[in-house]
């Protein structure tokens, strides 16, 4: 990608920002030059990297990062068998114990983790370094038992020669001769200031005179001994020193090539985090990729407008392969321009895009751009020859892999040949199968882009009551010039502005017109458009409601049904019984009165012997013996031919209905029929058991997590009704912690939704403040 195209698409700016999100020195030098990619899979790779590090950042942030210093110099001098001093061994200290935390960190990603298996990790050589160097920069009184008796030694001396110097000064007999009452030090040896008329009643060494010569710094001869002990065990010390760190560098050059290849891959892990810490500041979303020139946008922002960019909807590759944005000055056609351009490199680079998660960027192999006031004093060129310099060079590069992003074509000449030359320029990019997006004041190009196929217009509107540009760019309608309306609303005379429509060709005022009756129109469908939303969302919400009603009330039918044939074989049962004791007894009496030849025996044990047989009948015995209702329209059996067909009429004075059996119709009885289910019927009750099914296997969590606020909202919505439905007592919302900004939203729904008891944030081990636990009523 060549350095112009990313200096105007402000490139420079991306980078800063995401060296400003990298922990460590490594990784902010590699944001700062980072660049873009052409290699598809590459592009891929580098995005899902993205993802995995942001969803380690959702839970924790590797500030361990923050550590690790630049350690190039320290390990090329210890490879070449120098001494590090302790400063540079605590940065050596800082990148084995990043190794060791990052390789932990990332052991649970599948890409990341791809890289952390790389990373060497020497917990002897770290924990030995962390003995021996402090955290600032200093070797521990421990670090050896000799280095450790040197400084005691050393302690013992000082403390003795400030306890006699101390004394010194404080004596009433000297307070004459000395100039203050201190005690200092000259060339790390400790002294006390003497008057200088009294120099010679102390008896030592003069080391320093004060700059007026009133005062002289004198080593009294008591503690001159003292101090030559503390000077050759500081000898001591320095040669134990350089002895501990001359070890200690020596170690380090064992394992210097596997700690440069550490560094950089901790360099590249930072990288990533970079990108994923930029995506959460960004509120960024990881775009759909391809290599056919595909671009559909959703919602995409400018990155470095922050929250004043107005979000835009861009197309191109797939219809159309040549974009004219017409529109007025001041009205965002330039930052439509740069959006696009920056975007490509932003993704191609592994960056997530402020855009929604359902768009689509494609790879180029490269990007150019025309953008800006080119004009150059030294090389006497206008500003039309410039920018024509420009374009003729991206003429002579474009492929059908290029994007070429070019603003105010045609400007700054006369409109007739400037918008000759435009469209020849657009025909001929177009012909090489280049992605274009140009944006033109030429009239000319609007009807170029009506008149060709692959070559949509849009335009970028402007609000003339307020005169104020809406910065919407709307695809497949040109812009019109608002010159009259501003005019008249600025003040201008309505004469003036009357006489200058008429100036105006009548053709120019009937494309202006068309271009006006065009917004209406396309005003008016997406209005009724949005309209016809509202009105589906609300008869899908009656038709559920009618589909509960219509399954509860089957529910209690059932039940009702098989709580009167319960009650029915229990009767049954009862009756069967009674009947064989009335029998058992009356054979009993008989027998004892022996009037056996006055009865018939035979017809008694019949009776008998009916009631006996009677069966407990199942479900559908006992409904085939109730009454039947039978209306027109029910689905019925004949029993007595086994086929089935539809009611047509009330039962005649003799009982009997038409049935319409396919072509047929036939007269019958209505104890020869039996309701049955009809398709219809059976149709409803098989979405109905999909619906409960539904209700059945649903989960006690809902993952908002990369989704726009009104989005989540909508379906968190959803899913409360679904839980409340199906009598779940707790759910979990995840919606993550990045900025905060969606556990705030669904925090505040949650207090107004009727179905919600109680919420809170969930525990550490539920997720902490990514998760919030609802109680449903």
């Amino acid at each position: 990608m060549n350095k112009y195209t990313m200096d105007k698409l402000e490139f420079d700016k991306i980078q800063k920002q995401l060296a400003d999100n990298a922990y460590s020195e490594g990784g902010q030098y590699k944001a700062l030059n980072v660049m873009p990619s052409k290699d598809i899979e590459e592009v891929s790779y580098f995005l899902e990297q993205t993802s995995e590090a942001m969803e380690l950042l959702r839970f924790n942030k590797p500030d361990f990062l923050s550590s690790l210093s630049n350690v190039e110099v320290q390990l090329k001098k210890a490879s070449a068998h120098g001494v590090l001093n302790p400063i540079e061994i605590y940065d050596i200290y800082n990148l084995l114990r990043c190794s060791r935390l990052t390789k932990n960190y990332v052991s649970e990603s599948k890409l990341l983790n791809e890289l952390g298996v790389n990373l060497t990790d020497n917990k002897e050589l770290e924990t030995l370094i962390k003995q021996k160097v402090d955290k600032e920069g200093f070797l521990r009184d421990d670090a050896s038992s000799d280095l450790k008796k040197i400084r005691s030694q050393v302690n013992t001396l000082r403390i003795r020669i400030k306890d006699y110097l101390q004394s010194f000064v404080r004596s009433g007999n000297n307070s004459k001769i000395l100039q203050d009452n201190v005690v200092t030090e000259r060339d790390g040896r400790y002294v006390i200031p003497i008057k200088q008329e009294y120099r010679n009643s102390v008896k030592g060494i003069v080391h320093d005179e004060s700059a007026s010569g009133a005062t002289v710094f004198i080593e009294p001869m008591p503690v001159v001994d003292l101090n030559n002990k503390i000077r050759s065990l500081e000898n001591e010390e320095k040669r134990e020193i350089e002895k501990i760190l001359r070890e200690l560098s020596y170690k380090i050059t064992i394992v210097a090539e596997e700690l440069i290849i550490n560094s950089e891959i901790l360099s590249n892990l930072d990288l990533i985090f970079a990108r994923a810490n930029l995506a959460y500041k960004m509120k960024a979303f990881k775009p759909e990729i391809n290599n056919q020139g595909i671009m559909e946008i959703n919602k995409a922002r400018h990155p470095l407008l922050g929250d004043e960019a107005v979000p835009v909807n861009i197309k191109l590759g797939r219809e159309f392969d040549v974009l004219v944005i017409t529109g007025p000055n001041t009205g965002g056609k330039t930052v439509v321009l740069k959006t696009i351009g920056l975007l490509s490199l932003m993704a191609m680079s592994g960056i997530f895009i402020p855009a929604r998660e359902d768009s689509t960027l494609s790879v180029f192999d490269s990007i150019y751009v025309d953008i800006g006031d080119e004009q150059s004093i030294e090389q006497s060129l206008s500003t039309f020859s410039s920018h024509l310099t420009n374009i003729i060079d991206i003429l002579n590069s474009a492929n059908k892999k290029s994007l070429v992003l070019l603003d105010e074509l045609g400007a700054g000449t006369d409109p007739v040949e400037g918008a000759a030359l435009a469209r020849t320029i657009l025909e001929e990019l177009k012909h090489i199968g280049s992605k274009v997006v140009v944006t033109s004041h030429q009239s000319e190009l609007k009807s170029y882009a009506y008149q060709v196929e692959r070559v949509e217009n849009a335009c970028v509107e402007f609000d003339p009551i307020s005169l104020q540009p809406t910065y919407e760019l709307t695809i497949g309608t040109p812009g019109q010039s608002n010159a009259f309306e501003i005019a008249a609303r600025l003040g201008l005379k309505k004469d003036m502005v009357e006489r200058s429509k008429n100036l105006v060709p009548e053709q120019r005022l009937e494309v202006s017109n068309m271009i006006k009756q065009l917004k209406k129109s396309r005003y008016d469908y997406e209005s009724k458009k949005e309209k016809l939303r509202i009105l589906e969302n609300e008869l899908s919400i009656e038709k559920k409601k009618l589909e509960e009603e219509k399954h509860r009330y089957n529910t209690e039918k059932e039940q009702i049904l098989n709580k009167t044939y319960n009650e029915a074989n229990n009767y049954l049962r009862k009756i069967r019984k009674e009947a064989d004791e009335a029998v058992e007894e009356l054979k009993i009496t008989l027998k004892q009165s022996k009037q056996d030849s006055d009865l018939k025996w035979h017809e008694i044990e019949e009776q008998r012997q009916k009631v006996k047989n009677l069966k407990v009948n199942d479900n559908n015995d006992i409904e085939d013996s109730k009454p039947q209702k039978i209306i027109p329209g029910d689905y019925v059996l004949v029993k007595t031919i086994n086929q089935k067909g539809y009611v047509l009429n009330e039962p005649n004075s003799q009982g009997e209905v038409v049935v319409q059996l396919g072509v047929l119709k036939l007269n019958v009885g209505q104890e020869q029929i039996k309701k049955i289910e009809s398709p219809e019927e059976k149709k409803a009750n098989q979405r109905n058991q999909v619906y409960l099914d539904k209700v059945k296997h649903i989960s006690i969590e809902l993952d908002l997590r990369g989704k726009q606020a009104e989005d989540a909202l909508v379906e968190l919505e959803k899913y409360l009704e679904d839980a409340n439905l199906a009598g779940l007592d707790n759910v979990r919302i995840i919606h993550g912690k990045g900025t905060g900004a969606l556990r705030t939203a669904v925090q505040k729904y949650l207090k107004t939704n009727r179905y919600v008891s109680q919420y809170r944030d969930g525990l550490r081990e539920e997720g902490g403040h990514g998760v919030t636990v609802v109680e449903l009523k």
